[in-house]
């Protein structure tokens, strides 16, 4: 069998790709600021940020395994398998998800007004440069903590967690002020570089790529907000570049952090290979780390045919996770939905694998909503998240730009991965995020109404028109 071999196709096959290809070209308009900022807005939008993860994990991923769905699959010929009725029903089912977002959120960002994120305007420039480097030495402290495995009450290392990724926020603030200024942008103080610290430290202690591209994003979304616009013949390569990079240090760290491989015998790999037989050695990962449409794929060919929907109800689930604490509720659900998937589903024509491994496998949105209830899932689903996601580009449109870049990077990383994740814990992490950032603003609202002495006169700060959104 010829390792080139791609997915089995026929010409309804490329009309809904055309179709659905199309659909999502002419969706970037909905980007807010599109018309008058160009691809930037993509960057200051959560909408933006998962229009380019359903371009990644769906779009460009199929046209990679119809070109070749065995060496950019797993490097085995189950995707060739899939028959041409079945990889049709995929495209749609994905096209019908990707449509019903893009509905729910051009009618949900039309909202007027700050909503819950009024609270934001807490936030001040003042604020940020005096909390920012405490709030990193403590975010740091709380990523090793909750990274642990018996240093925390399992109870408290969600919320803990949480908590610790608004470091971001007074680290955005600073990024952003500095790219507003004038002068040379890489002359920076340390307060610049001790607000990335966090991301080192929890990619440190968890080696995942989404743990630490925030030192990366950060800067870079940053000057998106600030008003600075590079070239794209100038980010994209360094984009590429740089997740090049980050894999392959991710890679070699695990090795070395999970399977005691020692940091001489990397060192002497490299010696060996070069700096391009290193990167190249993690190249393959990336190329497979994209596996949405392929858990897609898997998921319509099993269910309901050899494995019955799950019932999970994923519509009403994401919110208890989101909004109630597990001390509170302790029935709810877990964030086990790759577990199960990666056995159930994945695992599914390998019985070895299926019986000892626990490895979590993305089994991305559509598939799990499609998993749990069929089509009708898809439909509520898309409605759902394009929903909120309209809601949060609305609020936030309406505040001070360094307030809006903070919000961005928050959840940066969730929207853009949000295809290929499941429903449940995307949804959920989103809410829970959101909320715990709201209520911290609410704190720190309380405070300072507690104590004036303290506060800081925002008035003052955003009389100046650089300070406004346009």
């Amino acid at each position: 069998m010829p390792g080139y071999a791609g997915l089995q196709t026929n010409v309804f096959t490329w009309l809904i790709m055309a179709g659905m290809t199309g659909w999502w070209v002419i969706s970037i308009g909905f980007v807010p600021g599109w018309q008058r900022e160009g691809w930037p807005s993509l960057l200051k939008s959560v909408y933006g940020l998962v229009w380019l993860g359903f371009g990644l994990d769906i779009v460009l991923r199929f046209l990679m395994l119809a070109y070749n769905a065995v060496e950019w699959g797993n490097n085995t010929p189950r995707l060739i398998a899939q028959t041409v009725d079945t990889v049709n029903s995929t495209l749609l089912y994905c096209a019908v998800f990707w449509l019903l977002v893009t509905v729910a959120y051009g009618l949900a960002v039309q909202r007027k007004g700050e909503g819950p994120l009024i609270l934001a305007r807490e936030f001040t420039l003042e604020f940020a440069y005096a909390a920012a480097i405490p709030v990193a030495m403590l975010c740091c402290l709380a990523f090793y903590l909750t990274e642990g495995q018996n240093r925390l009450p399992p109870a408290l290392i969600t919320p803990l967690s949480l908590l610790a990724n608004l470091y971001m926020v007074p680290a955005v603030i600073v990024w952003w002020d500095h790219f507003r200024q004038a002068g040379p942008k890489w002359r920076i103080a340390g307060v610049h570089v001790i607000v990335l610290l966090p991301a080192l430290v929890r990619g440190w202690v968890s080696p995942y790529r989404e743990n630490l591209v925030p030192i990366l994003l950060i800067p870079l979304i940053a000057a998106m907000f600030a008003g600075r616009r590079p070239t794209l013949k100038k980010v994209v390569p360094a984009g590429l570049i740089g997740l090049l990079v980050l894999s392959s240090l991710v890679s070699s760290y695990r090795h070395i952090k999970w399977d005691n491989v020692r940091p001489e015998e990397l060192a002497s790999d490299l010696r060996r290979g070069g700096m391009l037989g290193w990167l190249t050695g993690a190249s393959d990962e990336p190329v497979r780390r994209f596996h949405a449409f392929d858990s897609m794929l898997l998921t319509v060919d099993l269910v309901p045919a050899l494995q019955p929907h799950s019932g999970r109800n994923l519509l009403v689930a994401p919110f208890i996770r989101g909004f109630v604490p597990r001390f509170i509720y302790g029935g709810k659900g877990a964030a086990d939905a790759g577990t199960n998937f990666g056995t159930r589903i994945w695992a599914f024509d390998n019985p070895t694998v299926r019986e000892h491994s626990g490895a979590s496998i993305a089994p991305s949105m559509p598939g799990d909503l499609y998993d749990a209830g069929g089509l009708l899932y898809i439909v509520l689903g898309g409605l759902i998240w394009g929903g909120l996601l309209g809601l949060v580009d609305g609020w936030k449109g309406n505040l001070p730009e360094f307030c809006g870049a903070a919000i961005t990077v928050l959840v940066a990383t969730q929207c853009a991965m949000s295809v290929e994740r499941d429903f449940d814990n995307s949804l959920s992490t989103f809410i829970q995020t959101l909320l715990v950032f709201v209520l911290t603003a609410g704190v720190v609202a309380l405070a300072r109404r507690r104590h004036p002495e303290f506060a800081l006169n925002f008035d003052s700060l955003t009389s100046d028109p650089s300070m406004e959104r346009s």
